[in-house]
């Protein structure tokens, strides 16, 4: 059995100096991102199971990739579905794994549906990441690692998607006596779950488009008290600036834009303060483009 992954926790000292606000460092788990929680949860289940040795992943890139990480620990073969838009880094880093791509046009709602369909003709077994709990109920691993080292946080900061991460984090959360103030964070450009009268439009979060909201996770959210926040595109760029600068850390847009409402909303927010750097696997050339831009 793979050994259990527990990432650092640090202080965002420089970036916040005179401010208790630290850092879930997920980006540094051996997939790049937190999907790999959610992936040996589910691999050990059906390593116990005997089931399908297949999995068929739909992924904007990070869940396809913890996937694939975990598939090559377990000895599973690994389908991720993914856009045709995939950043290089990431399509580098599947094809490293020994992924099979299967690449369509669309976004997140299309991912899901074509993985179906690919599942069923190759019996393969369909990963739902954002509602399948043998996948979301790996993360409650992260909300335990936070507050067994940081029980005094009052306030749990997390990009919000397809809602995978919330699924996970809120359940763990449900059995505590105490816990954190939520806030889940998606893109102003491309909101799903938050309250929106505007377009939606492009946004450098990418890993955070799913055009069709769940209405689980919806459910989830109002029975119990997330916070749901819209954050500019100029905001998650200083924030990656920032982080680096600060504190050389390289993270993608959807992982800074927690760190992106911190910055925005520091006065509001109830210290200690914890958000969840949940990826970076971003090229240089891509990171630098989307830093240099940050005023734009």
């Amino acid at each position: 059995m793979p050994a259990s992954i527990n990432t650092p926790l640090i202080r965002l000292g420089s970036l916040f100096p005179g401010h208790e606000v630290f850092a879930k460092c997920e980006f540094l788990a051996p997939s790049g991102c937190f999907k790999i929680h959610g992936a040996r949860h589910l691999l050990e289940h059906l390593t116990r199971d005997g089931r399908t040795r297949q999995l068929v992943v739909p992924s904007m890139g990070n869940t396809a990739i913890g996937a694939a990480v975990g598939a090559r620990e377990f000895g599973f073969s690994m389908i991720g579905v993914v856009p045709k838009t995939i950043s290089s880094a990431k399509d580098e880093r599947l094809r490293s794994l020994g992924a099979e791509l299967v690449k369509i046009d669309g976004g997140g709602s299309d991912l899901l549906r074509t993985a179906t369909q690919v599942a069923q003709e190759r019996g393969g077994y369909f990963v739902h990441p954002h509602l399948d709990a043998l996948w979301t109920d790996g993360y409650q691993a992260i909300a335990k690692q936070i507050l067994h080292e940081f029980p005094q946080c009052r306030s749990l900061v997390f990009p919000l998607g397809g809602g995978g991460l919330l699924m996970g984090v809120t359940e763990f959360l449900r059995r505590q006596s105490a816990a954190p103030k939520l806030f889940a964070c998606e893109p102003f450009n491309y909101p799903k779950y938050a309250r929106f009268e505007h377009q939606r439009t492009k946004t450098i979060a990418d890993g955070l488009i799913l055009e069709h909201p769940h209405a689980t996770v919806q459910e989830r959210i109002a029975a119990d008290g997330v916070f749901v926040e819209l954050v500019q595109e100029a905001e998650i760029r200083r924030a990656m600036r920032g982080l680096f600068t600060k504190h050389g850390l390289v993270v993608e847009p959807s992982s800074a834009i927690a760190t992106a409402f911190v910055a925005s909303r520091l006065s509001q927010l109830a210290e200690p303060i914890c958000v969840i750097l949940t990826g970076g696997n971003i090229t240089r050339d891509d990171f630098d483009r989307l830093v240099a831009a940050t005023e734009s």
